[in-house]
């Protein structure tokens, strides 16, 4: 009876606090992870968030001043039109091969104009996937109000965070297979393979997804094989792009198209921003190889075994694809959620305390960037102002 009576109380206070200034409401809520009533609280900063994302007017080139001049095309183009791009997409031979964010401006140009509401739908959707696959991780006994379990929900969440609505499809497209993945290597949900086959409609390169996941799944058995390959695909890597160069003649159209116009994108990359990613790309490895030193802790329990064995074929196509950019970069971070709960369930110990530490260190800078990227995508009244105030100045104004 007290129990309940805390669970309503504390679930009160964070109404209260939403209504007063939602970012308050969410730095409380992160005192107990676990309650339905801080999810619900994530999920409602989450859609202010998407319908408070500003596009710079600069000329810093963040992906959603693109989405929002496909959004302010589609308004004016008629179903028949739409249908014609959806037949361009259904014929597989050249351009992109995705069709999510044009079908979701699409629907939302229907009603209205404004895309501060399309940046809500698109944050809706991204939401939802991000929060069901932190479930798995706060849902676990191991999950507490300490240091390692805040440490680990830092690393499962800021990987893909709210933010990445900037660049929606690959990272809507992110969360949707980290989902799956949990379904099909925890839970044994095969049906979840369905939802994996959604994600290339989301991003065109998430056929290496499926097809990473499908590899995974029928022969996660032969775990030797996968170690070698993991140890070489680290040592060979500098040498991927030329095999992918090759391979990429003898695959469809489309996907060949994807591999080249990946193999041939050159990103500006400051001389520090790429010593951190390989130190970056560095760690994940040792994290791997420290999960496999200890693989016969983790077979105590078989189902993190499970999600340890498709981990390790996975960070072999990471190692494969990470002198490619725009591959291996970014399907690194599909693995973080994927460490963080293992290593929840089977290394959370003093043991292992001083490792789990290092990686904020490992990460300060990619935070540290993030958070400025979400001061230049939000007016500062985002984070001080009440919900009510927010709707009428980004929707009703």
């Amino acid at each position: 009876m007290h129990r309940t009576l805390t669970n309503r109380t504390d679930s009160v206070i964070k109404l209260i606090l939403f209504l007063i200034a939602p970012l308050i409401a969410f730095l409380y809520s992160l005192r107990n992870m676990k309650v339905k009533s801080s999810y619900v609280i994530f999920f409602l900063f989450c859609l202010l968030f998407g319908m408070a994302f500003t596009t710079p007017q600069n000329d810093k080139p963040l992906d959603g001043r693109y989405y929002q001049f496909i959004f302010e095309r589609m308004v004016f183009i008629s179903d028949f039109d739409y249908a014609l791009l959806l037949n361009e997409f259904a014929e597989f031979d050249e351009g992109s091969k995705d069709f999510y964010d044009i079908t979701v401006s699409f629907l939302v140009s229907r009603f209205t104009d404004n895309y501060h509401v399309l940046f809500c739908v698109y944050a809706a959707i991204f939401a939802f996937f991000m929060l069901k696959s932190f479930k798995f991780l706060t849902n676990e006994k191991n999950f507490d109000n300490s240091l390692a379990s805040f440490i680990l929900a830092a690393l499962f969440i800021l990987s893909n965070s709210i933010f990445n609505i900037n660049g929606v499809r690959f990272w809507t497209a992110a969360w949707m297979g980290v989902y799956s993945i949990f379904q099909i290597f925890k839970n044994n949900n095969r049906r979840y393979f369905l939802l994996a086959l959604c994600t290339p409609v989301v991003h065109v390169s998430f056929y290496f997804f499926v097809a990473i996941l499908l590899i995974a799944y029928f022969t996660k058995k032969y775990e030797r094989f996968w170690i070698i390959m993991f140890i070489s695909s680290f040592i060979i890597s500098n040498f991927s792009a030329t095999i992918l160069n090759a391979l990429s003649q003898f695959l469809p159209s489309f996907i060949s198209n994807t591999i080249q116009t990946y193999l041939t994108y050159k990103m500006e990359i400051s001389s520090h921003k790429y010593i951190i990613g390989i130190v970056e790309w560095i760690f994940v490895n040792i994290i791997v190889f420290v999960f496999y030193r200890n693989k016969e802790k983790i077979k105590l329990q078989p189902i993190v075994y499970n999600i340890y064995l498709f981990l390790v074929v996975f960070i072999v196509f990471v190692n494969l694809t990470m002198p490619v950019q725009s591959i291996g970069n970014r399907f690194i971070e599909l693995a973080m959620p994927i460490i963080a709960y293992i290593w929840l369930v089977a290394f959370k110990s003093r043991k292992y305390n001083f490792v789990l530490y290092m990686f904020p260190v490992v990460y300060l800078y990619k935070y540290a960037l993030l958070a400025i990227f979400y001061m230049e995508v939000t007016e500062f009244d985002f984070y001080v102002m009440n919900p009510f105030y927010l709707i009428f100045t980004y929707l009703l104004a």
